[in-house]
Order: C-alpha cells, then structure tokens, then sequence
C-alpha cells in the first residue's frame, strides 16, 4: 500500500510544480503587457503630443524606400532584403538593402521564385511584385517569404520606418489622407495612424496602431473616413 501511494503523491507535486510555474510565467506576461501599456500612452518624447506627416508618398513603392533602413534582429554572415517584380514579358530582382560579408553573395546561385503563397507585400495586376529576404548563416542560405519570419528577422522595432513595414505585415497601410499617414514617437515605440483598406463593400478605415520596440502592437479603430468609389 505504502508503495502504491508514493508515486502518486510525487505526481501530484509535480503537477503542482507545473502549474505554478504556469501561472508564474502568465503573471510575468501580465505584468509584460501592462507595463507596455503605461509606456505606450506617453506623450511624444519632445513634449507634445501633436502628430507628424509620415514623410512617404504612396503614388511612389514606399514599401521600397524603407527597405534602407532595415537593421535585423541579430547579425548575419550575409544577408540581402529583395524586390521582385515580374510581368509578361520579364521579370526583375533588386537588392534594396544588404548586410554583412558581401562577397558571400555569390553563394546565392538559385532565385527563388516567389508567388501569392510565398512572399511579403506582395501585389500588383496583371503584373506582381513582393519582396523576400534571403540570409546566409553558418554557410547555409536561407530565404524568408513569410511576413512572420519577416518579425522576426526584423526583431527590435529601431526607428519609424520598421514601425511601419511591421504595421504592413498586419494589412495597415499608408494612405495621401493624413488620416491614414502620421505618426508620433512614444517613449518605448511609436504611435501610427494608417489605414485599413476593406474591399466588399470599399471602404478606409483610420486606424491608431501603437508599436513598442519589442514589437507588440495594439490597435484602435479610428472610423470611417472614405466609402464607395472614391476610395479605389
């Protein structure tokens, strides 16, 4: 009987050991969450809480122009972020940004071929167009055609214009309406207002998008501001 017992009650300690450590580890994240919630309602770090145009045109590929301000997560032996556009008579790749050892580049002999499955930012009719990244760690090249390894990759949110490419890994976008296109900077992030785009029926909608460092984000809706065929 005494033989029964004894591994039963040191089951039962562990489960207890478990679920403590379950609920240490909620807690942590709680208190995580909230912590980020009191620094991400700081005014902006010059003293006002005006926001500012965000300085990028939409008529132009902005998705490109930030590309130069990339800065990963950690470093890499090499690593390149790309554009690629294909149409039906061609198709391109443009290194927009690159790191580390360069004259590992040639170590990528095979393009990938990205499609509507396989890649970030991705868009355009008849033509497409998406970016990927492709690294090389440990002599190993890898590429990275998905918007979560694309968080990852970027890690630290460092300055506005990754706040803004995470937003778009989300569907939130810049807009010519200021009220899809400004910003104010946060004591532990930044604070956007871009816009949603909903397609049935056409609609865009202003969104406030707060963005800590670490890459948590929190949205609010900020209303309708453009329906019906004004908005395509």
């Amino acid at each position: 009987m005494h033989n029964y017992f004894k591994p039963i009650k040191m089951r039962h300690i562990i489960i207890l050991i478990s679920l403590l450590l379950f609920i240490s580890c909620e807690k942590k994240e709680v208190e995580k969450l909230e912590k980020l919630e009191i620094e991400m309602t700081t005014k902006d770090v010059v003293g006002t809480p005006n926001f500012h145009k965000i300085d990028y045109s939409v008529k132009e590929n902005y998705l490109d122009s930030l590309a130069k301000f990339i800065k990963p997560n950690r470093k890499y032996q090499y690593w390149q972020y790309v554009a690629y556009y294909q149409n039906a008579a061609s198709e391109t790749y443009t290194v927009l940004k690159q790191g580390g050892d360069s004259l590992l580049r040639k170590k990528i002999n095979e393009k990938p071929r990205p499609n509507y499955n396989a890649g970030i930012f991705f868009g355009g009719h008849p033509s497409f167009r998406c970016n990927y990244i492709v690294t090389i760690d440990n002599g190993k090249v890898n590429s990275l055609k998905t918007e979560e390894q694309f968080r990852d990759f970027l890690g630290t949110i460092d300055n506005l214009e990754e706040a803004i490419l995470l937003a778009r890994t989300y569907d939130y976008q810049l807009d010519n309406d200021i009220r899809g296109s400004e910003y104010r900077n946060l004591q532990n992030g930044f604070e956007l207002h871009l816009m949603k785009y909903h397609e049935f029926p056409t609609r865009r909608e202003s969104v406030e998008i707060k963005i800590s460092r670490d890459g948590f984000i929190k949205t609010k809706s900020r209303g309708i501001y453009c329906e019906g065929l004004d908005c395509r």
